[in-house]
């Protein structure tokens, strides 16, 4: 599996197909709600690939204010949960972070996720509350360098 985080047209290109797939063909939520205006040309998308035509799991980077990096519109393609890849996307997006400075991880995750963020070392501090008409928390993580 290769991971890239890229602000490249290709790259965003497979993180918005996989966004499109999952939050708005699977989950229903609508186009315009999905796609907001952090969606810019020079924002960072994490995208692992299985194979170079083949991207699995996708995250988006926001960085905060104070050392904090928002770690958003998380998602994998449904035929390939299960197995680990967000996890790793993840902890590679974790990693990128520390190493550009960051020492917290926030997400804010559909209440369905909560369990998965829990795995992945994420503690709620937060909700629930809806955004887009999904319940959600607010979760933070300490990212060490």
């Amino acid at each position: 599996m290769q991971i890239k985080f890229e602000a490249t047209p290709a790259n965003r290109a497979a993180a918005y197909a996989l966004r499109q797939a999952v939050f708005v063909e699977e989950r229903g939520i609508a186009a315009t709600v999905e796609f907001d205006e952090k969606d810019t040309d020079e924002r960072l998308y994490g995208v692992a690939y299985l194979r170079p035509d083949l991207p699995v799991a996708t995250l988006r980077l926001e960085p905060q204010a104070d050392g904090v990096m928002r770690f958003g519109r998380v998602c994998t393609r449904q035929a390939y949960r299960g197995q680990g890849l967000g996890q790793q996307l993840l902890t590679a997006a974790e990693d990128w972070a520390v190493t550009h400075g960051y020492q917290l991880g926030t997400i804010h995750g559909e209440l369905t996720a909560q369990s998965f963020y829990e795995r992945c070392g994420y503690q709620a501090t937060a909700g629930p509350y809806d955004e887009d008409g999904a319940p959600v928390v607010v979760m933070h993580k300490q990212l060490f360098g």
